[in-house]
């Protein structure tokens, strides 16, 4: 007996490839027992769904991966887990699709990458990576960056393919001794420059891909400062550290918040208190400095709950508040610098809202796979409880855009249009979360479409949906 999932799609033009398997319908077998979906574009309009499976006769995991191309479906060759597998990231180079995996080996956790013809469907598997020490991953369009950090270095694995990965390692000076022993010991925050973000990170270590570097910063809000670790891609596996700290206070300062963020080269510094407010520009490799008054600026854009920026900063410097800043680079060379503030305590920053909610579900399902092994072997549970608190996210009511060309002066234009284009995705996906016939879900959205494959309880079937944005 098979278990029918039927895949709902219009018909249009396919590329004929002899190695394609294009079905319209999938028929799994009831040896499996579903876990969960992933969904992840590829190119352009394409995109690819993963359902991971336990499988009853091996015990393994199955990843059944497949491809949407040209509104067809395409099945691609099955891959195995000893253990349930978790889809950290992915990232495409030409008909390549790469997935990054977290899963168990014995009692170790450990990151593979999975490199997936979308030709042939024959795929390759990597060197088991132990995520001792982890702390990031920043995805990229064609690699992923992953980040370990120990009490005397911080290490990063360039991950362009299964073969192809580069460690690139600093270790500490003088100067940084005391910044990477701290950042051992606190989680990190990754921070994703292509695309669009609406608010910024509130943790105290934030890790950026900027050209070829990351950057690893450190806030200190009491003194309105923040560290900055450099670390070249480009050059040698051994570099030097390069680290600096910019702002401060001056003595008669009272200044009591501040938060940053990194584009292009420049250190974005926010500083407010509770009649003051102060956007400091820093080089991070030159000596540019700027500073703008951001009481005295008028807004380019702003929500509709804002009511003036004296307002905005009595708010934001408010004790159960946090400022926020990031930067959107404009298609005519201009950058919006975005504030905001939320509540430090329900907010949970991550740059990719509709990516997070598709890693939430599957912890969620993992968590909940972990909790029923427990209950049945009466295990008493002390690990972590579901994390329901990624899903508190900022509501938008209060932050206002300005506009700087790129010398750091004002600019009164309210028709830059962002190089990466604003996508409440939430409002696509809510939908989905509260529909109670709906479960094993998970979204994308493609240049011109929101895509996303769904179980149908009442038809016992997996639909995928297809809806232009």
């Amino acid at each position: 007996m098979k278990i029918l999932m039927a895949f709902f799609i219009s018909v249009c033009s396919f590329a004929n490839h002899p190695s394609y398997d294009p079905v319209n319908k999938i028929e799994i077998d009831e040896k499996y027992k579903v876990e969960s979906t992933f969904s992840g574009n590829t190119v352009g309009n394409d995109s690819f769904h993963l359902i991971i499976a336990k499988n009853g006769d091996t015990k393994d995991y199955d990843v059944i991966p497949y491809l949407f191309k040209d509104n067809h479906i395409v099945k691609l060759k099955t891959f195995s887990f000893d253990k349930q597998p978790v889809i950290l990231s992915f990232h495409n180079a030409k008909d390549k699709l790469s997935l990054l995996t977290q899963s168990k080996v014995g009692s170790s956790e450990f990151i593979n990458i999975i490199d997936v013809d979308l030709i042939s469907g024959n795929y390759v598997k990597s060197d088991n990576i132990a995520m001792e020490d982890f702390k990031a991953l920043i995805r990229k369009k064609d690699k992923n960056l992953i980040v370990f950090s120990d009490k005397k270095s911080v290490r990063i694995i360039e991950a362009k393919d299964a073969k192809t990965l580069q460690t690139i390692t600093v270790s500490s000076d003088a100067s940084s001794a005391e910044f990477l022993a701290s950042l051992s010991e606190n989680r990190v925050e990754a921070i994703n420059n292509d695309e669009f973000v609406s608010n910024g990170s509130i943790s105290t270590f934030r890790a950026y891909s900027d050209g070829d570097k990351v950057i690893i910063t450190e806030e200190n809000t009491k003194e309105a400062t923040t560290n900055a670790l450099q670390i070249p891609l480009n050059q040698d596996n051994e570099v030097s550290a390069q680290f600096k700290t910019f702002g401060g206070k001056t003595k008669d300062s009272k200044i009591k918040k501040s938060t940053s963020y990194i584009n292009n080269d420049k250190l974005y510094q926010l500083k407010i208190g509770k009649e003051e407010g102060q956007l400091n520009v820093f080089g991070l490799n030159d000596a540019y400095n700027s500073s703008v008054n951001i009481l005295e600026v008028k807004p380019t854009k702003h929500a509709e709950g804002f009511k003036s920026i004296k307002d905005f900063v009595k708010n934001a410097s408010k004790k159960f508040n946090e400022p926020t800043v990031t930067i959107n680079s404009t298609k005519n060379g201009k950058l919006k610098v975005r504030f905001d503030f939320v509540n430090k305590n329900l907010y949970n920053y991550h740059y990719n809202w509709w990516w997070h909610h598709q890693w939430h579900m599957q912890q969620m399902q993992h968590f909940q796979m972990i909790n029923q092994q427990q209950m049945r072997n009466s295990i008493p549970s002390f690990g972590p409880s579901e994390p329901l608190d990624y899903f508190f996210v900022a509501q938008e009511h209060s932050f206002f855009e300005i506009t700087l060309d790129l010398a750091g002066k004002i600019v009164e234009d309210k028709n830059d249009e962002s190089v990466y284009p604003y996508l409440n995705k939430k409002t696509y996906i809510k939908p989905l979360n509260d529909n109670k016939k709906l479960k094993h879900t998970s979204t994308v959205f493609t240049q011109d479409n929101f895509r996303y494959i769904a179980y149908d309880k009442r038809n016992k079937s997996f639909n995928i949906i297809n809806k232009a944005l």
